[in-house]
């Protein structure tokens, strides 16, 4: 067989993280299903015979602590492993190192040594390199600058690390490094005595152990004494140091069983371990195999076995423990944070993939106490301490194990003999394989996001997840939310370890997450959680998996999303007002924040916030951002960036409606009209536009050089504007965002007749009476008393009377009745003063109603108390330049439902039952205003909804709350 090296990560004893799924409770590691030789999958990884040579550092260990000294108490360690009797194991000083290992030779590569060379990876002709570091030299250059420093010498006094393994699941290379900086109290070298023994065991391919843990705190002295030289811990040590356990040169029945299993002695070997028994025959073995309700195994249970003595009491201090599934694998990876460790390695190369293991147990091999020639044995079964993960961990979970599930009865197995075995199926009848739904959607078909943003999953199968879409708009963040429950449906952080990774929903499958929250990161019990900022529109692909790729039947979940999707009104006067907030996730203690000031909620459904806005900061206008929180369990918040404007906001514009230009009367006002656009391009209510007369003599309606004017439903506003004299003016129309228009004049010799309302355009097909107004002046002044006359053509008529006399503003009306005319027609009226040709022409064009539009004006989006009483409804209909249609049929369709309070968190939202509809038509007025009345139920709470409808295709929405 070829050998081929692996790099391990380096570890040092008890603290430097291993990237690596270690195995303990058990063997420390595991041939998984990549790298290894298909044939070893699932077997622990040892040395290939158990004889193991060992060379050790030709320098002293410290100032104070001599070489020989040094090598007695590596020697003594190395003995108390191949002193046990039915353990095929020998490790043998073969004598000195080629040099004085130290930081002058020290060549530090990828978390190990690369020089010298008879300490590296390659140097397999020494197997084990022991190195004395008298300064902390080599581990600073290892480990990094003060990893050596005495304060951490409980952890860092000897630092270990396994670097050659072959495709055979056998070692090859590892070293030892001893701190010398750790000699200068007699604590601390006791200390690194049990941590020395410890480092061999390591190296032999042992893994960590529960052992009574709480012994000394619950005043258990007597189960202390059964505490392991393997333990994850230093024992009752601290970085002062002391002996750590109460045997502290003893291997414990514990020690001892693992290392049998490890390296039992047989038939076949005997020979080579002359002195040594043959470990079957002269040990005991229970094996078993613990599995859910449905027979999947349940992994990661901690076995304890204690021999009873005759009158049935336990022995403790010669308990042995076995960790349920160490031979599975305990961190499968996964798509959200990835399928390999820090160094690249594919996580798969450690830990059978093969289910048959998932739940067995082995606690064979166990001595018999002394004096017994026969034991019975009480087995227990127990939680992983939660303290015992990563380079502590014990059991095959690296990060942490899952509590079992269901009730896990003691047993007793009756009087075992030496050589005897016996092998326990225990299925766990009570425990979990129900009540939350498995996950049903995969990467590449992944499902919708519910519409309420809740829901609830279970990950029962290795390597299973559950895979969202959804769409979300830009410059928008949301956060999303798993909390981890048990059986009972409580938060646990004991159960499954839910990670959130989140995708652009055009990537490819198996691309890497864009951002990932990593399992437990929340506030909250069980929670992780994920916040994401949104550039544009877009599709979020959301995965939801196990940190360690695992499943199991209790792995259960809670989901949520807590989405703003968007906000109304987009703009708001300073004093603030009511909006409403639209999106997903909403629940009922959220609160909502408007340019970081509380707004008053008023309702929450899971898609819906009403609230009242609160009032501007003083002397503060444009964008701000809409933020809701979910305060203060879990801290999730979602904000729409810029939703709500207090007067203009950033990208808001004016749009030119008619302005004056060239040469305008001299003394007649002209109206000077925009229309306020959102950035979205949608009209802006109350917003202000500001008038300034920039240059010239030009004078305001209002009767200053600069006025404003608060833009309607329709997002518009005017001003008249008269040219005083026949100076060029510039007067400009502006937002507080700085977005302006400019009208460009000057004043020019008047006629004595102007139009005032020169036009009208009319539906196809109908009539209307429109009032035509004319202007009589003189030197530029309204002139009373004066007789205008009208002149009417085909399609508009006078009526009887054909003279108006202009009254004290100058103003000569007279009413025309139009229509009907064809699309595209037109017909005219002229008006002449005093019979002589100073004439205005008033012209009414015909108009397609097909291609109306319209537009709200005021009242389609309302919320008030029972016992209110709804505005009116006020909708404009416009022709295809914008001008305002007459004539034209505007439809309202409006359903009313009786109010339902919002929907539940989880669960379905009520029905909401319908008690009535109403269907309504009016007739546009000259200036394309219609008014219908809100449909409603005296003294009820409901909801009404509508639509508006004009055209072939223009609609307006209405929604009208009346709650209790």
């Amino acid at each position: 067989m070829a050998s081929t090296h692996r790099r391990l990560s380096l570890a040092a004893l008890l603290t430097l993280s291993l990237p690596l799924p270690l195995a303990a409770g058990g063997p420390r590691l595991v041939a998984g299903s990549t790298y290894f030789d298909l044939s070893v999958m699932g077997k622990p990884i040892r040395w290939p015979t158990g004889q193991v040579n060992y060379y050790v550092d030709q320098g002293p260990l410290s100032a104070t602590v001599t070489h020989a000294q040094a090598v007695t108490m590596v020697d003594a360690a190395a003995a108390l492993w191949s002193g046990v009797p039915t353990a095929a194991v020998s490790l043998i000083n073969m004598g000195p190192l080629r040099e004085d290992v130290s930081g002058l030779d020290t060549v530090a590569g990828n978390g190990d040594l690369v020089a010298p060379n008879d300490v590296a990876a390659t140097a397999t002709d020494k197997p084990i390199a022991v190195v004395f570091d008298a300064d902390g030299s080599v581990i600073d250059a290892v480990l990094g600058s003060q990893a050596s420093d005495p304060m951490s010498c409980n952890t860092t006094g000897v630092v270990v690390w396994t670097d050659g393994i072959n495709t055979d699941a056998t070692l090859a290379h590892a070293a030892i490094v001893l701190n010398g900086r750790c000699t200068n109290t007699a604590s601390r070298l006791k200390m690194m005595t049990f941590l020395l023994e410890r480092a061999f065991g390591l190296v032999l391919g042992l893994g960590h152990s529960q052992v009574y843990p709480d012994a000394l705190r619950q005043s258990r002295p007597e189960q202390a004494q059964a505490w392991p030289v393997m333990q994850p811990l230093s024992g009752v040590c601290g970085q002062g140091g002391g002996q750590c356990i109460p045997n502290l040169h003893t291997l414990q029945y514990d020690d001892v069983a693992e290392l049998n299993r490890l390296y039992p002695v047989t038939a076949e070997n005997h020979a080579a371990f002359p002195g040594k028994m043959l470990t079957a025959a002269n040990t005991v073995s229970i094996t078993g195999n613990i599995t859910f309700r449905a027979g999947t195994g349940m992994q990661g249970v901690n076995v304890v076995a204690v021999p009873l003595d005759p009158d049935r009491n336990p022995l403790y201090q010669y308990t042995v423990t076995a960790v349920s599934g160490t031979l599975f694998s305990g961190n499968h990876g996964n798509p959200v944070t990835g399928w390999t460790d820090t160094n690249g390695t594919p996580l798969s190369q450690y830990g059978s993939a093969d289910p048959a293991v998932q739940g067995t147990f082995d606690l064979s091999y166990m001595p018999l106490p002394p004096g017994m020639t026969s034991a019975s044995y009480q087995i227990t079964f127990e939680p992983i301490d939660p303290l015992y993960i990563m380079e502590m961990t014990v059991g095959p979970y690296y990060w942490g194990s899952p509590d079992p599930s269901g009730t896990l009865s003691p047993m007793t197995v009756a009087a075992l003999a030496a050589g005897a075995s016996t092998s326990l199926t225990i299925n766990v009848g009570d425990s979990a394989s129900g009540g939350y739904s498995d996950a049903i959607s995969t990467e590449q078909a992944p499902r919708l996001l519910p519409t309420s943003g809740f829901w609830s999953g279970r990950l029962s199968q290795v390597g299973q997840g559950d895979w969202f879409n959804f769409p979300v708009r830009g410059n928008r963040m949301l956060t999303i939310v798993t909390q981890a429950v048990d059986e009972r449906g409580l938060p646990t952080d004991a159960k499954a370890m839910p990670s959130i990774g989140v995708w652009d929903g055009f990537f490819p499958v198996g691309a890497a997450s864009v951002g990932y929250g990593p399992a437990f990161n929340g506030f909250a019990a069980g929670e992780t959680w994920l916040r994401v900022a949104t550039e544009g529109d877009d599709v979020l692909r959301v995965g939801i998996a196990d940190l360690r790729g695992d499943g199991r039947p209790d792995y259960a979940y809670n989901g949520w999303v807590l989405y703003a999707d968007s906000v109304e009104p987009s703009h708001l006067p300073a004093s603030g007002g009511p909006i409403v907030i639209r999106g997903l996730g909403f629940r009922a203690n959220d609160t909502v924040l408007v340019g970081g000031r509380a707004a008053q909620v008023t309702s929450v459904s899971p898609n819906e916030i009403t609230a009242i806005a609160p009032s501007a900061e003083k002397g503060r206008t444009g964008s701000v951002d809409v933020e809701i929180d979910d305060l203060p369990l879990f801290y999730a918040a979602s904000i729409i960036g810029g939703g709500i404007s207090y007067d203009a906001g950033s990208g808001d514009s004016l749009a030119l409606v008619t302005a004056p230009s060239n040469t305008i009367p001299i003394g007649v006002p002209t109206a000077f009209t925009v229309t306020a656009l959102a950035g979205d391009l949608q009209p802006a209510h109350a917003v202000t536009v500001t008038y300034r007369v920039q240059s010239g003599t030009a004078k305001l309606a209002c009767g200053s050089s600069s006025c404003s004017v608060t833009t309607g439903g329709d997002g518009s506003a005017s001003m008249n504007v008269t040219a005083m004299d026949g100076t060029k003016s510039v007067v400009v129309a502006s937002l507080t965002d700085g977005a302006n228009v400019k009208a460009n004049f000057t004043g020019g010799t008047p006629p004595t007749l102007a139009a005032m309302t020169p036009s009208l355009s009319i539906a196809e097909g109908a009539s209307a009476t429109w009032t035509t107004e004319a202007l009589v002046l003189k030197s530029g002044v309204p002139l009373s008393g004066q007789t205008v006359t009208w002149q009417t053509g085909s399609g508009i008529s006078v009526g009887s009377s054909k003279q108006a006399t202009s009254n004290a503003a100058g103003i000569a009306a007279k009413s025309l009745s139009v229509g009907p005319l064809s699309p595209g027609g037109s017909a005219t009226a002229t008006a002449c003063v005093n019979g002589t040709a100073q004439c205005v022409t008033f012209t009414a064009t015909g108009a397609q109603p097909g291609s109306a539009t319209v537009e709200a004006v005021g009242g389609t989006r309302q919320s008030l108390s029972a016992g209110g009483t709804p505005d009116q409804i006020m909708l404009r209909v416009r022709d295809t330049t914008g001008n305002p249609m007459a004539g034209a049929t505007v439809t309202l369709a409006q359903a009313v439902y009786a109010w339902a309070p919002p929907c539940p968190p989880h669960g379905r939202c009520a029905q909401a039952e319908l008690l009535a509809n109403q269907t309504a038509s009016a007739t546009s007025a000259i200036d394309g205003t219609v008014t219908f009345a809100p449909a409603s139920l005296a003294g009820a709470a409901v909801n009404v909804s509508g639509i508006a409808a004009t055209g072939d295709a223009s609609t307006v929405g209405v929604v009208i709350e009346i709650h209790p």
